[in-house]
């Protein structure tokens, strides 16, 4: 796979009559993905949250046939954001936002590493407050609890990725 992907995200486009649809682009051969990465993935956002929309999260889950694990949930974006550069892994404050401790207990993003299929989610989200007011490190489950009481607008994105 060393083509770009564009993730096209779904969700209730209805409160933004007439503006683009959102959508994140991750490449295929982005750096954060095989084993072992050092960095978090690198992604650029587009399209119009909603009105009233006052920040911004993402969470790149990995689903495997009887699992699913939260690798990186990012929080308190500014309404602004674009990009998300690669950052260290263990970053708890990537551009401009902050970074959960994710399921695997550690901060920031951790690489997929178990061979086979795996399908990677990233779940996108306009908020409706400026910040969630917690402080970067939360465990990646208390903030999806708190994302999922400000949200205005869900969307998804998938991506099939095989660890040999």
């Amino acid at each position: 796979m060393h083509r770009s992907l564009l993730l096209l995200l779904l969700g209730s486009l209805s409160t933004v009559a007439g503006a683009a649809p959102l959508s994140v682009a991750l490449a295929a051969t982005d750096q954060a993905l095989p084993c072992g990465a050092a960095l978090t993935p690198a992604l650029t956002l587009s399209g119009t949250p909603p009105t009233g929309t006052q920040s911004v999260a993402l969470i790149f889950w990995d689903q495997q046939p009887r699992a699913l694990s939260g690798r990186w949930l990012v929080y308190d974006l500014p309404l602004g954001a674009r990009t998300l550069r690669a950052t260290p892994a263990t970053s708890l404050t990537p551009s401009g936002g902050k970074a959960a401790t994710n399921e695997a207990g550690k901060p920031g993003y951790t690489a997929i590493c178990s061979k086979g299929k795996h399908d990677i989610y990233v779940d996108f989200y306009a908020i409706d407050v400026p910040s969630l007011n917690v402080p970067a490190g939360t465990p990646l489950q208390r903030l999806h609890a708190l994302i999922k009481r400000h949200k205005l607008l869900e969307a998804k994105a998938h991506l099939s990725w095989t660890v040999r």
